[in-house]
């Protein structure tokens, strides 16, 4: 089940270290191990990127839209394939092990006890405070030292949650409501002057969570985008190049596939739903899972997809255990009820391919 190559193979890291070296000065430009885009992209004035909440290489290839005529590559997202993990691997240009958020749910074994690290309750949110992640610096942050326009178009309910306020500059967000008022927005002669536009577009997860990839209502919603990606790359008069990719695609979970576990006592049980991180005793954890298909692995096998931990705090974070659950299949733990039909989280090629779309205008 472990792609034994995965850290070795081009990723979202890969592509967005790309983007970034696109609108900076040579000087500030970061290593790269691929080349995965085109060389316009040098040549253009304002570089958009449309990051597509859950739209997935596979997920996309399965319809007729025009995008795919545009599609370049296909490279994987983080494991797990998660939205907080990947976004923050986007503005941090690091790798989930580094930045360390590497989990939608984390356990902190030392103070926190279980963590949301998409939403950030109110009991926990103030780790993001601690040292090392108060210490890191995203990609904004140069921005703004550099002087270079950059804005970052968000729907308004997501703008000063933990997770942003600590991902991107406050004066760089500019929030929107529909799709028809983030036009409007990108239309104003200020944005249309920006190097760099990051546009967070969520519709297409959240069709796919509630009623499926390949439903009507995901269809609908997939036309809804291809109009949006069109009225945008036709925005601007000057040379605008723009890539369009996704933090993760979704799989259809079939309803008598899922497992139900209760928590308990000797074993903590977090992270993904269809990859599970799991601390306590290892026989515990056998048993507990025992009648769920898929594959328990140790710390060393989590090393091929994760990292061993570089530094005292990411070790308090990092799992003893993970159980990657066999594809369309999923766990309830007991923190998790709500019962979706797409999931994301692991390691099947749907989740865990995203597309590269490139268009430009000249």
């Amino acid at each position: 089940m472990i792609n034994k190559n995965f850290l070795k193979e081009a990723n979202i890291l890969d592509m967005s270290k790309e983007i970034f070296n696109s609108v900076i000065d040579e000087n500030l430009k970061v290593e790269t191990r691929f080349q995965l885009l085109s060389d316009k992209i040098q040549d253009a004035e304002t570089v958009n990127f449309i990051l597509a909440d859950g739209l997935g290489f596979l997920n996309l290839q399965s319809t007729d839209s025009f995008l795919n005529e545009y599609l370049n590559n296909s490279v994987n997202t983080t494991f797990p394939s998660s939205t907080n993990v990947a976004l923050t691997t986007i503005a941090m240009l690091k790798e989930p092990i580094d930045h360390g958020i590497f989990g939608y749910y984390m356990y902190d074994k030392i103070n926190y006890g279980l963590i949301n690290a998409l939403n950030w309750n109110v009991e926990n949110k103030d780790l993001l405070q601690a040292k090392h992640f108060d210490s890191q610096s995203s990609v904004w942050s140069v921005f703004k030292e550099n002087n270079i326009y950059a804005s970052n178009f968000q729907p308004k309910n997501l703008i000063n949650t933990p997770l942003s306020n600590y991902l991107y500059e406050e004066k760089s967000t500019v929030p929107y409501i529909t799709q028809e008022d983030l036009l409007i927005t990108l239309s104003d002669s200020l944005f249309l002057e920006n190097k760099f536009n990051f546009i967070y577009y969520p519709n297409i997860d959240v069709s796919a969570h509630v009623f499926g990839v390949n439903s009507d209502e995901w269809h609908k919603e997939i036309k809804k985008f291809e109009e949006l990606v069109k009225k945008i790359t036709e925005l601007s008069n000057k040379k605008s190049y723009t890539v369009i990719s996704a933090d993760h695609g979704l799989t259809n979970i079939p309803k008598e596939n899922r497992f139900h576990i209760a928590n308990q006592e000797d074993i903590d049980i977090y992270g993904d739903q269809r990859a599970v991180y799991i601390n306590g005793s290892e026989k515990k954890i056998i048993e507990t899972f025992s009648n769920i298909p898929g594959q328990l692995i140790n710390r060393t096998e989590l090393g091929l997809l994760l990292p061993t931990p570089k530094n005292e705090f990411i070790e308090t974070l990092y799992p003893d255990f993970c159980f990657l659950v066999e594809d369309k299949n999923i766990i309830y733990p007991q923190h998790l009820k709500t019962e979706l039909a797409g999931y994301h989280g692991g390691l099947s090629a749907e989740e865990i391919k995203i597309p590269i779309i490139e268009i430009s205008n000249f």
